[in-house]
């Protein structure tokens, strides 16, 4: 998840940077999101300031079938993080800030991070696959 993080940042900070990097650490509908978004904003000439901060981490479940990676059937780690955002600020184009006041420093997501190549690459081939945010209480910040 760390790694995640790390490499969305970098896109939203540098809009010359190219979204093939997002292959990387994302598949499926995360990639095809992150995608979009990240490209929504260099081409609006935004860019982001600061870092993500994971402040809890907590495994939900680990299901580990290969069964038929082509329909899908592949191991899974579902991944509940609290991120911190309290340090990243959006910029447009003339260096103005388009964060709205009202931003939640903190909130919570659920991942699915999954490797399709599992056979292959049983450590290095994870991808968040999907992401979905939860209504709970903010997480503590350090």
């Amino acid at each position: 998840m760390g790694r995640y993080f790390a490499v969305i940042d970098e896109l939203g900070k540098d809009p010359d940077l190219a979204l093939k990097k997002l292959d990387s650490v994302a598949t499926s509908t995360q990639l095809s999101a992150e995608r979009m978004l990240l490209r929504g904003q260099h081409d609006r000439g935004e860019r982001q300031v600061g870092d993500t901060h994971i402040a809890e981490l907590t495994v939900q479940s680990v299901n580990l079938e290969n069964s038929d990676p082509a329909a899908g059937k592949v191991p899974t780690v579902a991944i509940d993080v609290c991120w911190d955002v309290s340090a990243v600020d959006v910029l447009d184009r003339d260096d103005r800030s388009i964060v709205p006041t009202d931003r939640p420093d903190t909130g919570w997501t659920r991942y699915v991070v999954a490797n399709y190549k599992y056979a292959a690459d049983p450590v290095g081939g994870w991808r968040v696959a999907t992401g979905k945010d939860l209504k709970q209480a903010p997480c503590r910040v350090s």
